[in-house]
């Protein structure tokens, strides 16, 4: 089972491995936007490591985990042609 808790200043990821006990991973949000998005994917990368599916460079259907500019965000794709 994997636990995941919101705390004060970013996230904490509990579960446990057989034979090894419980690991705890604590993910900092940081005091920037870019901060705290970086530290929510690292923890969606954990989630995904401890128990999403097993996929490779080769498969068909991959779970991927980015960030990216809101749609409405001048570096958006989207809104280049505003730019100029």
């Amino acid at each position: 089972m994997i636990k995941i808790e919101q705390a004060y200043n970013g996230w904490i990821v509990r579960y446990n491995v057989e034979d090894e006990g419980e690991h705890v991973h604590v993910f900092d949000e940081g005091n920037t936007e870019e901060n705290t998005a970086k530290a929510f994917m690292a923890m969606l990368y954990k989630v995904k490591d401890v128990c999403g599916p097993h996929e490779s460079r080769y498969s068909a259907h991959r779970v991927m985990i980015h960030i990216e500019p809101g749609d409405k965000h001048a570096s958006h794709s989207d809104n280049q042609e505003d730019a100029e």
